[in-house]
């Protein structure tokens, strides 16, 4: 209660201080926004952990409250400025993913994390593609549509369903030090499926505009252009790697600080080069920890960033999150995130029963893939540039979907890690009792 007081009384300090007098604006009224969100934000996670909620879910709760949407704390106008430090703690967690992606756990898991992708990305995005095509009558912007117009709505909402959010997998695990065989699949899958998605958007967005107008062109090129993209990030990330492998064996006191502006750089120099930075990140990870003694040194530096930027990550991410399209688009929304759920605990089973997984995976994997964000935000952006006609109702969907998604979805992933016995709950709630029945366990 002392917490909430105190973040109670923090947001009052905050909002006569900015509002009272000289408003938000000028470098003055940034920094305290700034400083407010993360220590307020902060308190709001510790407030959720006490909840027995990922830290995370306070953070984003705590985010819709101050954003524009609500109390209008955080402007739209600071949420837009804060997207760089955005960009850099995404980098940050990118660079942890292929950090954790440890090379003899994807092997040993290579058959299983293939068959549960396989039957994902079929599953899922069939279920929905077909839901939304024949049950158009139900959604009002469709309802007097030419057929191929809602295939084509289909087509993007398939590629909706089967997107997830990286940096929710990888805070969850982070938070819960999880380790076992259930996180283990989770990420491979997580990382290779942010690969593959980044793929489809360039296919499967050019071919929504054929099917919705025969008489526009399909262009490989922009596939061929995105590919290329995909492996020159994965190249030029596998360098980055070697680079800070070499540092961290030669001056490793300055660690910290050299990782943190590693992961700002590469957000500033993939947009000119036409590169990926969440890609960079996540191959120069990988590296380091497969291909190098400094996998460690790494992962600790990482964690040392990790806390701070993850709380302005999130509080960022849930000041943008739209909850009052919900009021418009419930009963669209309601039925996609159903239907995706099911569809995800379907393949998921399906493709963990094929390769013999036991049942801890087959019963709670897929409640790792259910948060979406950064990738699928794009897809809404390009959805609403790109489709004139229904573009902006289907990218009104696919906002309040994320919102819906990114709030209970970490709450999701951390039962299922506490349930298999995986996070650092779980095992601390279970070492007494194995002491108990052998004494003399180290």
């Amino acid at each position: 209660m002392s917490r909430f007081f105190t973040l109670v009384i923090l947001l009052g300090l905050t909002q006569l201080t900015l509002y009272g007098g000289h408003g938000h604006q000028g470098p003055g009224g940034e920094a305290m926004l700034l400083g407010f969100v993360l220590i307020a934000a902060y308190l709001a996670g510790l407030a959720g952990s006490l909840a027995e909620l990922p830290q995370i879910t306070g953070y984003l709760i705590f985010g819709v409250l101050i954003g524009p949407h609500l109390l209008g704390i955080l402007p739209q106008t600071a949420v837009e400025d804060f997207r760089l430090v955005n960009g850099g703690a995404l980098s940050l967690i990118a660079m942890t993913a292929g950090g954790e992606l440890r090379l003899e756990s994807v092997r040993r898991r290579a058959r299983s994390i293939t068959s549960i992708l396989a039957f994902q990305m079929v599953v899922v995005f069939a279920v929905v593609v077909a839901a939304v095509y024949w049950g158009r009558p139900l959604i009002p912007f469709l309802r007097n549509a030419p057929p191929r117009a809602a295939l084509a709505v289909g087509l993007v909402f398939g590629l909706v369903a089967v997107a997830k959010s990286p940096a929710t997998t990888i805070a969850v695990i982070t938070e819960e030090r999880a380790r076992g065989i259930l996180t283990e699949t989770v990420l491979g899958i997580t990382v290779m499926k942010d690969v593959l998605v980044l793929m489809l958007i360039a296919l499967l967005i050019p071919l929504a505009a054929v099917v919705a107008d025969p008489s526009a062109p399909f262009s490989v090129d922009v596939l061929v252009e995105v590919l290329w993209s995909i492996v020159l990030s994965i190249l030029g990330g596998l360098g980055v790697g070697w680079l800070l492998s070499q540092y961290l064996r030669t001056a490793g006191e300055y660690r910290v600080v050299v990782v943190f502006l590693s992961a700002f750089l590469l957000v500033l120099l993939a947009e000119p080069l036409g590169l990926e930075y969440v890609l960079l990140a996540m191959a120069a990870g990988f590296f380091v920890q497969n291909f190098s003694p400094r996998g460690p040194s790494l992962l600790r530096a990482l964690e040392m960033n990790s806390v701070p930027l993850y709380t302005l990550f999130f509080a960022v991410a849930g000041a943008d999150l739209r909850l009052d399209l919900l009021a418009g688009v419930w009963s669209i929304v309601l039925l996609v995130v159903v239907l995706r759920m099911g569809a995800l605990a379907l393949s998921t089973y399906l493709g963990a029963r094929a390769v013999g997984d036991p049942a801890t995976v087959r019963s709670h994997a897929w409640l790792g893939f259910l948060a979406q964000a950064g990738v699928t935000l794009g897809i809404a952006n390009i959805v609403r540039d790109r489709f004139a006609g229904w573009g902006p109702d289907v990218a009104t969907v696919i906002v309040a979907m994320i919102a819906v998604n990114q709030l209970i979805g970490p709450p999701a992933f951390r039962f299922a890690l506490v349930r298999a016995g995986e996070s650092r709950r779980a095992r601390n709630r279970r070492a007494p009792r194995e002491l108990q029945v052998n004494p003399s366990a180290p």
